[in-house]
């Protein structure tokens, strides 16, 4: 969290503890429910920083067949064109760019298969799922067995 020092708050709150209280909760803004944010607390000489990734998606793994589903949190209804960004991990841990894409309209990304002859064996997905309007994620899956 440190290499976020120099990012500018974009909203600030001065909240006061129940007097006695050792914990203090509040609930994260309505502008902020389906961002990307970092919360920064200060109080009585102590500095703390937390990246939070929100999102409001579901993400199904059908790691079998190498394919994710990308559905809305509450509703579980498909998100068609969200964006999806795939790393490998080779054996020798070297990591490269695998694929990317949109899913399509049942809310679907195959993550694994490419065409042509560039199809090495990866140990290792890392998936990022982006979506403008519900926030992203990112997991880590095993390849299909072949």
């Amino acid at each position: 969290a440190g290499s976020f020092a120099y990012i500018r708050p974009n909203k600030s709150l001065n909240l006061a503890p129940e007097s006695g209280a050792t914990v203090s909760q509040m609930e994260l803004p309505e502008e902020f429910q389906n961002s990307n944010v970092l919360v920064e607390v200060r109080g009585a000489g102590l500095l703390r920083r937390q990246a939070h990734y929100a999102n409001s998606m579901t993400l199904g793994l059908f790691e079998s067949y190498g394919q994710i589903k990308v559905s809305e949190d509450q509703s579980g209804k498909p998100l068609a064109a969200v964006y999806v960004k795939v790393f490998a991990r080779d054996a020798d841990g070297a990591v490269r760019f695998h694929k990317d894409g949109y899913t399509d309209l049942r809310g679907r990304f195959d993550y694994a298969s490419l065409s042509g002859a560039s199809d090495l064996p990866a140990e290792r997905f890392s998936i990022l799922v982006l979506s403008p309007s519900h926030g992203a994620l990112i997991r880590e899956v095993t390849p299909p067995k072949r």
